[in-house]
């Protein structure tokens, strides 16, 4: 597997912090939602807890000192999505950057839109240059 993840997930206001981002997402006509809460990552429990939530999904873990990952698929079709922290500390209370290695967008995005009520707006940052998706 690749280190390259196939969309990098930042919380919105991070991305409104960086200036080339903010030019980024304003240049690509991205809708902004008109007030932007601060946003927070997830800890691994949290990610953990919503992708258990999600009906219809079937999820396996990988979990060691320095690897969190999860690869989900479909229970009705054969989409499915991988997801990892980026910099697992090993500490499943501490709130951590994930990325999408792979998957379907469909299932990106459901879990991608399920983080975010959770944690605040996200932006996936496609790894090909692709316009930045923003999910709130």
């Amino acid at each position: 597997m690749s280190n390259a993840p196939l969309y990098t997930v930042i919380t919105l206001a991070e991305a409104l912090q960086d200036p080339a981002t903010r030019d980024w997402l304003a240049s690509s006509g991205v809708s902004l939602p008109e007030e932007i809460p601060p946003g927070s990552d997830p800890a691994p429990v949290e990610l953990q807890a919503i992708l258990e939530g999600i009906a219809g999904l079937r999820v396996v873990y990988k979990i060691t000192a320095n690897t969190w990952q999860a690869s989900i698929a479909s229970r009705r079709d054969v989409s499915w999505a991988s997801l990892r922290f980026r910099e697992f500390t090993g500490d499943l209370e501490e709130p951590q950057k994930f990325c999408f290695d792979g998957g379907w967008d469909e299932v990106i995005l459901l879990i991608a839109n399920r983080v975010a009520r959770r944690c605040g707006p996200l932006v996936l940052l496609h790894d090909s240059g692709a316009a930045p998706q923003v999910i709130y």
